[in-house]
């Protein structure tokens, strides 16, 4: 079973991410997206020129998938600009119609968040999914965007610490193989990974991944984006993709 995850920042470079979506939905099972806009009007957002009916196109060009909806229930902004009050941001997986989605949900990784009210923290999102497979066993699919806090810089923060924890007691309800997936917004060498390793393989560090940001992103900062499994899923292949059509990688996990 092949997944991709993407944090697809919000649209802006459209068609060749449209064009990368297509071309990989005749061998992909799951996609998995942050940063999705969930309009209906064929146009971009003013300022981050965001394409406000994102989720709609990529469906376009993936007419064998379902897709799962998961986004913020207030005020909704891609990049600091406020959306429309008729467009919300959030996440979306994209799943196959041949594979069997047992449940699916999601929820805040730390339960407060003022972005919505003008701030500068911005509470992260975890959706999930569990899904039965030819074995037949059952994989949870944890699609995290995760809290973002200005000029925190990804660093360890309290409420890092809290969004890990939260996730753990998550996975500890779920008796199945995991795949954790997303945007973290964590860097790749402190306390809040190392949670979320707990029981986990991180594939960043297992395979030496250098930077998971493309030529689009001016920070020093190259971590945001990870997969970690559990023990027990077999991994066939994992990659970085160079594409650039995003200020984030896509991350390609083929596993079983």
């Amino acid at each position: 079973m092949k997944l991709i995850t993407l944090n697809l920042w919000g649209g802006k470079i459209y068609e060749p991410l449209i064009k990368f979506i297509a071309t990989h939905s005749s061998d992909t099972d799951i996609f998995c997206f942050q940063d999705v806009l969930f309009g209906s009007r064929s146009e971009f957002s003013a300022i981050q020129q965001a394409r406000i009916n994102l989720s709609e196109e990529i469906q376009k060009v993936l007419p064998g998938f379902n897709m799962f909806r998961y986004s913020d229930p207030e005020e909704s902004f891609v990049g600091g600009e406020l959306l429309p009050p008729d467009v919300g941001c959030g996440q979306a997986i994209f799943v196959r119609r041949d594979i069997e989605v047992l449940e699916n949900g999601g929820f805040r990784s730390h339960p407060e968040s003022s972005y919505h009210k003008g701030g500068d923290f911005v509470s992260g999102r975890c959706q999930w999914i569990k899904i039965r497979t030819d074995n037949p066993e059952k994989v949870t699919i944890l699609n995290l965007h995760g809290l973002w806090k200005r000029d925190s810089n990804k660093k360890d923060i309290a409420e890092r610490i809290e969004q890990s924890q939260k996730i753990k007691e998550f996975l500890k309800n779920h008796n199945s193989k995991k795949v954790v997936c997303g945007d973290f917004n964590i860097v790749n060498d402190g306390n809040a990974i190392d949670l979320l390793e707990d029981g986990l393989i991180n594939l960043i560090k297992k395979y030496k991944v250098a930077s998971t940001r493309s030529s689009h992103y001016p920070k020093e900062e190259k971590f945001a984006d990870y997969i970690l499994t559990s023990t027990s899923i077999k991994i066939n292949d994992f990659k970085v993709l160079q594409d650039e059509i995003s200020d984030h990688l896509p991350l390609l996990i083929d596993f079983k």
